[in-house]
């Protein structure tokens, strides 16, 4: 892993954010404590030395003495799993990736090995022949393994598998056919294997279930607990909750097709807890509940009827690459992060449903683990990049310092306000001011909005924010209605998208100009992601008062969003409160009315459109037309494709494409708000 290198000069002189800081950041994720409590493990990862991939490897830190250290140095460590006597890790590695002719991939595997404590090489454990998603240990000399199945590698759901032998052709027969990150999924289902390390053996749990994809599982006394969703032709919105015993392979169905669930977790050898909800009230909107399964009786109920929390992080931000649970369960109780306004904290639920603040920070718990000794999680603060804490009681100490050369520029911190808007409703924002602030100047301004729409803005370091505020300019966000943090009321926007929320973010462009009288009105540039691209193609075609916008991974079109996109066919019903084909076409006229496209004869606004090949959330047809669009009525635009990446792109990109694509919104930016011949 690379140290990241300062000249005298670059120490000494105070400087902004720039872009090439990119590299310099570590990432941290999956912090795991060792069975006695004594260690905890974690990923970290940065930009590798070609700038086109990011290297992995393996930390860990002493909870009871402090100090950290680095346990690999391949830069292809990831997952992975502590053995039981707390002596050594068992990882995943791709350091002996094979390849074919010509550089091709072969057949999925996934090489394991074993690194020791006390010292020495990883020694290579075994080979899976599965491409392994999570790891778990089931015994002292069997592992849990969930891999994504090959085509031709199973016969899935006891018939033929009709999909593609080869590179030159597809076939698809089911929706999503494609998964955003991960490519062409149709009949490629996610299973969940046992893997003997003793004698290689691999057995596959739920094979009779050969059309349930599971998406996560905890296992305890030799009982698996799973969740997944079951494909017929149509995936539904709905999933799954399953028990497995590994040893005699009993399987029992304890919910099917009534509740969206999260994350199951053991409470105790004889209750599964699981986070769901039943999309009664709010649709895919709606927060989840602590559903407990008692698995004696098979009953299935809420402990949190009323419980008004958001689980889950939905902080945004571009500082993290990997993460952790949501849930997790310790001493009889469980443990949840919750999004509370612009942060996320953790929180204790007891079995009689009540619930305990247990980390309550400015920023967002991002990973986190629990043991005796406390509380372990990694925080992402405004004014310091991910490090890894423990918290006993009140009292947090942090225990790395991974990042702490990665930050040498000036920070001028987010500086809270609240709007309340015509109807009375209150918004939260934020403004960054230019890191050369001077008094009875003007500053150009940039309004951010993010993607979603149910996530937040809050109090945590975003890199693009503070690389825009080092080259001058003001960075105004905001969290309208629609945003996480504040309800599930809050976040209706269901049939409403491009009204409350578009008057929301105005009213806080309007108040900001008002309260920040540098801020120069002539001199606004507007962008965001996903959500936010849609609300930028929104605003361009409905007001002229922003002198450039940047639309990124956008929606243009809700029609072609609903039949193209490996979610479209769900959310864009839901979302809108529309499908095409409504009776007496009134759904087709919802739908166009919601669509920017409608509207772009109407944009005057110079438009950067930064869209990705692989982009299978929001598909790149998005950008297309609103881009044809625009040009076709004379309106100067720009389209930049990254090829090889998807919706993630801003977050976990190559870092070569994530330098770029942030040069060309700072260029186009400079172009039309500073006048800068770029």
């Amino acid at each position: 892993m690379r140290s990241p290198e300062h000249t005298a000069a670059e120490t000494e002189t105070p400087r902004g954010v720039q872009i090439e800081d990119l590299l310099r950041y570590r990432f941290l994720s999956s912090p795991k404590v060792s069975p006695d409590a004594r260690w905890s493990a974690f990923v970290v990862k940065q930009a590798s030395a070609d700038s086109k991939g990011y290297d992995s490897n393996l930390f860990l830190v002493d909870l009871e003495g402090g100090g950290v250290r680095q346990l690999t140095s391949s830069g292809k460590d990831g997952v992975f799993v502590w053995s039981e006597d707390s002596r050594s890790i068992i990882f995943a590695s791709k350091r002996d990736e094979k390849t074919g002719e010509n550089g091709a991939k072969r057949e999925p595997s996934t090489d394991l090995y074993r690194i020791f404590l006390n010292g020495g090489e990883a020694l290579p454990l075994a080979t899976v022949p599965l491409a392994v998603e999570q790891l778990r240990l089931a015994d002292d000399h069997r592992l849990l393994i969930m891999a994504r199945m090959a085509p031709g590698t199973s016969e899935l759901g006891g018939g033929d598998n009709p999909t593609s032998d080869g590179d030159d052709y597809e076939v698809l027969d089911e929706i999503p056919y494609w998964q955003n990150g991960i490519g062409f999924t149709n009949r490629r289902r996610v299973h969940l294997f046992v893997y003997d390390l003793e004698t290689s053996e691999t057995e596959e749990l739920l094979r009779e279930e050969g059309d349930l994809e599971i998406a996560s599982f905890d296992v305890l006394g030799g009982v698996v607990a799973a969740t997944g969703r079951r494909f017929g032709g149509k995936a539904p919105v709905t999933d799954e909750l399953w028990t497995v015993d590994v040893d005699e392979g009993r399987t029992r169905c304890l919910s099917r097709d009534t509740l969206s669930l999260g994350e199951p977790r053991f409470l105790t050898q004889d209750h599964v807890a699981v986070l769901g909800t039943d999309m009664g009230v709010y649709g895919l909107n709606q927060s989840r509940e602590v559903y407990v399964a008692e698995l004696a009786s098979g009953t299935l109920g809420s402990i949190t009827p009323d419980w008004e929390r958001m689980p889950g992080n939905r902080v945004t931000g571009d500082c993290r690459h990997g993460g952790g649970p949501t849930l997790l369960a310790h001493g009889g109780s469980l443990y949840v992060v919750v999004t509370d306004g612009g942060n996320a904290v953790l929180e204790k639920v007891l079995r009689d449903g009540n619930v305990e603040r247990m980390a309550d920070i400015e920023g967002s718990i991002d990973a986190f683990d629990v043991c005796d000794r406390g509380l372990v999680y990694v925080a992402l603060r405004a004014d310091c990049l991910q490090e890894l804490y423990i918290r006993r009681g009140d009292r947090e100490t942090r225990l790395t310092s991974i990042n702490g050369e990665a930050l040498v520029a000036d920070l001028p911190l987010p500086e809270a306000f609240s709007v309340r808007t015509a109807d009375g409703t209150e918004i939260d924002a934020w403004m960054i001011r230019p890191v050369e602030f001077e008094s009875g100047r003007s500053y150009p301004s940039v309004l951010e909005i993010h993607g979603g729409p149910k996530t937040a803005y809050g109090t945590v370091f975003i890199h693009e924010m503070q690389m825009l505020a080092a080259h001058g300019y003001a960075v105004i966000y905001c969290n309208p209605r629609g945003s996480a943090g504040r309800g599930d009321e809050f976040a209706e926007i269901r049939g409403k998208y491009g009204t409350v929320d578009y008057e929301d973010i105005m009213a806080v462009v309007d108040h900001a100009l008002t309260a920040y009288p540098f801020l120069d009105s002539d001199r606004i540039g507007v962008t965001g992601g996903s959500y936010g691209g849609y609300m930028t193609n929104w605003i361009i075609g409905h007001t002229d008062r922003f002198a450039a916008a940047c639309s990124q991974r956008s929606i243009a079109n809700w029609a072609s969003m609903m039949c193209t996109t490996d979610i479209g066919y769900f959310f864009t019903p839901d979302q809108i409160a529309a499908s095409p084909w409504d009776e007496g076409g009134v759904g087709a006229d919802k739908l166009w009315w919601h669509s920017p496209l409608k509207y772009a004869d109407k944009a005057a606004t110079p438009t950067l459109f930064i869209h990705s090949e692989q982009d299978y959330r929001c598909w790149l047809t998005e950008g297309l037309q609103m881009f044809t669009a625009l040009r076709a009525h004379g309106v100067d635009s720009r389209l930049v494709i990254f090829r090889g990446e998807n919706h993630e792109l801003s977050r976990s990109g190559k870092p070569l494409h994530r330098i770029r694509r942030l040069q060309e919104m700072l260029d186009w930016f400079d172009k039309y708000l500073k006048g800068n011949d770029v």
